[in-house]
């Protein structure tokens, strides 16, 4: 059987998606479960449907990727008639604009789900459908600092950084993914739509480790730590071919020390066992500037002619927690995400394109994305005899 053909876990869900880059991953996400996600499209298609583009290819990247398993039709959004039969053999509506524009547009979702009691209308906005900010522009960067990641991320000294991509999307599409299966659920059960009314802003607040839990437990307010280890044993290390991430120590607290210092007294390193000295069990030293930088020189003494995959593989082995720091190449080789078969190979713009796939597996049925991203208007008259006949059969 082709992977087209694979019956995913939402096989006979139909969504329709009229959403904007910011709410598009999470028509994605519903795609690789199995939904019928339709994007609807005007005649010109999406800007963001060749930008940036991907090598080899006219279709952009972002567009490809949160895009993929979909089907396009191209319809008349002005024309509210045109999307009425689609709503009406639908279970679930994406949109990801403010209230304003979806009155603009006769999309409002307390007037879509009065007109169709048993849709569920995800609304993806920046700040929600109600409040001061509802109708305020944002961006990645603005809502990335409306939700509070840019005051952890950065030097203490420098201004803040922004995290590459639009992760404000993919955190907000992950968050309204989840909540349209809540609500998926409860229509299967009571057969009443709902509305779910999310948040970008509060999705990435929601995403921010544990900065709320800080605050809230003990009235501490994160702030920007840098780069830098916070103590002696913790962060990025250089090594033969790049970087590992080592976790030595956590809270004052030394972790795993004495399998450190086997290590790297094994390794070759002499002045390891100064590493055994009662200061380094004292949290003042191991969190200074001068604890710190010691143990990197001893540790990158040791670890300036291994590579990251041995440290990594070695470290493991003795108990130790060591990451190496990935490249995009070292992702397609890496050997768990080759062994769970995560990479698929698709079909875009006529070329074959290794593509990643979904964040989850579900035993005994297919998840991921069947198909590249779908030409401008190339379902759009399949769309339309599918939907009619839906119709036909529902109001019978």
């Amino acid at each position: 059987m082709s992977d087209q053909n694979r019956i995913g876990p939402l096989d006979g869900v139909t969504v329709v998606d009229l959403t904007t880059p910011l709410g598009a991953y999470t028509g994605r996400l519903l795609s690789d479960l199995g939904a019928e996600v339709i994007r609807i499209e005007s005649v010109d298609g999406a800007p963001e449907r060749s930008r940036p583009p991907l090598i080899g290819n006219q279709t952009g990247v972002e567009f490809a990727f949160s895009e993929a398993g979909k089907r396009s039709a191209v319809a008349d959004l002005t024309d509210p008639a045109s999307l009425r039969n689609l709503l009406d053999t639908a279970q679930i509506l994406l949109t990801s604009e403010g209230p304003t524009a979806l009155r603009a547009h006769d999309l409002h979702p307390v007037d879509t789900t009065g007109r169709h009691p048993e849709l569920v209308h995800v609304s993806i906005s920046p700040f929600g459908l109600t409040g001061p900010y509802a109708d305020r522009p944002a961006s990645d960067l603005t809502l990335l600092a409306a939700g509070g990641l840019l005051a952890l991320a950065g030097d203490t000294d420098r201004e803040p950084v922004r995290a590459w991509g639009n992760q404000s999307a993919i955190v907000g599409g992950v968050h309204a993914a989840a909540a349209a299966l809540i609500a998926l659920l409860s229509l299967e059960q009571t057969g009443r739509g709902q509305i779910v009314d999310l948040s970008v802003q509060e999705a990435v607040a929601h995403s921010l480790e544990n900065a709320v839990q800080y605050l809230d437990l003990e009235g501490v307010v994160r702030s920007r730590a840098g780069a830098g280890p916070a103590e002696a044993g913790t962060g990025l290390f250089r090594c033969a071919d790049g970087w590992v991430y080592v976790v030595g120590g956590l809270g004052g607290r030394p972790l795993a020390w004495p399998a450190i210092v086997d290590w790297l007294r094994d390794g070759g390193i002499g002045e390891a066992d100064t590493l055994l000295d009662s200061r380094w069990q004292e949290r003042a030293w191991r969190r200074s500037t001068e604890g710190s930088a010691e143990f990197r020189r001893l540790f990158e003494q040791f670890a300036e002619h291994r590579t990251k995959q041995d440290l990594y593989e070695s470290g493991q082995r003795r108990g130790i927690s060591v990451a190496p720091v990935a490249t995009p190449e070292d992702l397609l080789v890496n050997p768990q995400l080759t062994a769970r078969d995560f990479f698929r190979t698709l079909s875009i713009d006529g070329h074959d394109t290794l593509f990643p796939g979904p964040p989850y597996r579900f035993a005994n049925t297919w998840v991921g994305p069947r198909s590249g991203p779908p030409r401008l208007g190339e379902d759009t008259d399949a769309v339309i005899s599918a939907t009619r006949t839906r119709h036909e059969r529902t109001t019978v």
